[in-house]
């Protein structure tokens, strides 16, 4: 006898939703790491002025240290300035990255969406078939109960 084929397809991917569970945590490790670096250079950036205004209330008298106490805020928020930019650029790229990480799986939802869309469609009219078959078997069967029913009382 020959062997029947099966069309059968074996699929070797993985499942749609554990695809988009895996890159999202992969741009959440990225936006992790953006973090770890804003924060990085916020607290070195605080702690230069701190130095910088512990250094100047140290030597100086308390009118002069206003003065440089501004000067050492001016100073690190220059200082801050091209870190902020570089945070700026890190966060944008990862978010650029995400956004294109989640096109394909965005796509597939819709392609899934669209298939099931038609199923719905047909078990929604085989429902309303059975229903339309139902409906006059229902009645029927309720003609016949009155019947019997005024027979009964009748019969007394």
């Amino acid at each position: 006898m020959a062997k029947k084929k099966s069309n059968a397809k074996k699929t070797t991917e993985e499942p749609l939703l554990e695809k988009i569970a895996g890159k999202l945590g992969h741009l959440t490790g990225e936006l992790i790491v953006a973090k770890d670096n804003l924060v990085g250079m916020a607290s070195g950036a605080i702690e230069t002025a701190k130095e910088k205004i512990q250094n100047i209330t140290a030597k100086k008298e308390v009118a002069p240290a206003k003065k440089a106490v501004k000067k050492a805020v001016k100073a690190v928020a220059k200082k801050t300035a091209p870190a902020k930019k570089a945070v700026k650029k890190v966060v944008k790229a990862a978010v650029k990255k995400v956004e294109k990480k989640a096109a394909p799986a965005k796509k597939a939802i819709k392609k899934a969406v669209k298939k099931v869309a038609p199923v719905k469609k047909a078990v929604k009219k085989g429902v309303k078939a059975v229903v339309k078959k139902a409906a006059p078997a229902k009645k029927a069967i309720k003609k016949t109960v009155k019947k019997a029913v005024k027979k009964a009382s009748g019969k007394k």
